[in-house]
């Protein structure tokens, strides 16, 4: 299953490492894709990531999950 979040926060190359990273470690995520341009993360999973467990996963960051 992919979704797609648009992500609040992000400058740079290296938040985009950060984000990916973060959303790579919640269980069930196989993979994540992170477009600064657009500001989005497509997360491809098991089963739907809830958006409260998306911004849980940025919750010691700057980053906030929009919406």
């Amino acid at each position: 299953m992919n979704q797609t979040v648009v992500i609040e926060g992000m400058k740079c190359d290296g938040c985009v490492g950060i984000v990916k990273e973060k959303f790579e470690a919640i269980p069930g995520v196989k993979a994540v894709d992170v477009q600064l341009d657009e500001k989005k993360a497509t997360i491809t999973a098991d089963n739907e990531i809830s958006k409260e467990q998306l911004q849980a996963a940025l919750a010691d960051t700057k980053f906030t999950v929009a919406g």
